[in-house]
């Protein structure tokens, strides 16, 4: 099959989907499509995505993000201190589409450096030119995406907390009356956790979740983002609504901010 063919096909896949969540209208026809008209539905979703993608606060966050897993990955190539220019053309060079500006990169590697996650000398008013990413850097990437080993050993390093009512003697069994059990969890498992919610939160308007089930997604947001910040979250509550965010999540029709959410809804999930 030729590439055109592909593409063709892929666009007729996008053009059904759209049409599916009544985001535009066409004839189906046996030939190709020839006249699209988006609904007003439909420019409410552009309107909000756009407005997403432009939000100045969510562009900074995904600018540092950026470039600093770019730098990861020249590091990992042999490039210790790429030129900056090299970014914008990467892969991570921009947000939904929509390249970050020259002021976002300065921003962002100027932040940077001021937490020490890179070094390098910066231009008159310009950004760090030839950015490196620092040990501190590589182990925040690293952190993010850790090894099964890691995982296992946090998991380990759980601390069970036994609070007794009775003065005398106690023989502990599992749901034992008068006996509560505790589990404090990592500060890398409730991070997760977090950056699983936060995912499915902003990504929410955008991810093509039928509306019907956008008031179960909401519900199951604000459940996760009061458990993530209770004095002692439960690993059970949390891996139960985790596993809502996947539930809701396939529905969607974005694929790549549907893959982004599962991919970190299942990291936190794992790491429980």
């Amino acid at each position: 099959m030729r590439a055109t063919d592909d593409g063709d096909r892929f666009l007729d896949n996008d053009l059904e989907a759209l049409l599916d969540r009544k985001w535009i209208f066409y004839e189906k026809a046996s030939g190709p499509v020839t006249d699209v008209t988006i609904t007003r539905v439909g420019l409410d979703v552009a309107e909000e995505f756009e407005h997403y993608r432009s939000d100045p606060r969510k562009r900074a966050q995904a600018a540092r993000s950026s470039v600093l897993q770019w730098l990861y990955d020249e590091y990992l190539q042999g490039s210790n201190s790429p030129n900056i220019s090299r970014f914008s053309t990467s892969t991570y060079g921009a947000f939904y589409g929509s390249e970050f500006t020259e002021g976002e990169i300065v921003q962002a590697t100027r932040h940077l450096r001021d937490q020490q996650l890179i070094q390098g000398k910066a231009a008159m008013g310009g950004p760090i030119v030839r950015p490196q990413i620092s040990p501190y850097g590589i182990q925040r990437i690293e952190h993010e995406d850790k090894p099964a080993a890691v995982v296992a050993s946090e998991r380990a390093s759980v601390t069970y907390n036994y609070h007794f009512n009775n003065d005398g003697p106690v023989n502990l069994a599992n749901n034992s009356p008068g006996a509560q059990q505790s589990i404090t969890l990592t500060t890398t498992q409730i991070n997760d956790a977090r950056m699983a919610t936060s995912a499915f939160s902003q990504t929410l308007p955008i991810l093509g979740i039928p509306e019907e089930r956008q008031a179960e997604a909401k519900q199951v947001i604000t459940e996760l983002e009061e458990e993530t910040t209770a004095a002692a979250p439960q690993p059970g509550r949390l891996k139960s609504l985790l596993n809502k965010v996947v539930e809701l999540a396939v529905l969607g029709t974005a694929e790549g901010a549907v893959g982004a959410v599962i991919s970190l809804a299942e990291k936190a999930i794992e790491g429980l």
